[in-house]
């Protein structure tokens, strides 16, 4: 018995720690079409699209104004990342320290001169 403890106990330290698969809905509150999202944690630059599964993809993945859609990725070890989001009209805007650990509902929003902004819920 003490021999299948420390085997599992091997394997578990031999494993790699992998990310956590996050994620939250989007509201589109820009006035734009968005054609892809992309998010990165805060201070990085390291984007990572939006995942989005195969079964539920549509021909036209936009998200119009008004709309919702729920945003995929690996969430690293903190809570704050950057949203960017890329328009049809090939604009794109970035919304910053998004806390995704305590927001489930982000709505984004575009000021008259195109500065991003969102709201959580």
């Amino acid at each position: 018995m003490m021999k299948l403890a420390i085997a599992a106990a091997a394997i578990l330290a031999a494993t790699p720690a992998l990310a956590d698969d996050w994620d939250f809905v989007l509201i589109n509150g820009s006035g734009k079409t968005i054609k892809t999202i992309e998010i990165a944690a805060t201070g990085t630059t390291t984007w990572q699209a939006n995942k989005v599964d195969p079964e539920f993809k549509k021909e036209d993945s936009t998200v119009k104004n008004g709309a919702r859609t729920t945003v995929h990725f690996d969430k690293g070890p903190g809570c704050k990342y950057d949203v960017k989001l890329n328009f049809t009209d090939d604009s794109s805007a970035t919304l910053t320290g998004v806390n995704v650990c305590d927001n489930s509902f982000v709505t984004a929003k575009l000021n008259a001169a195109g500065v991003a902004s969102f709201t959580s819920n």
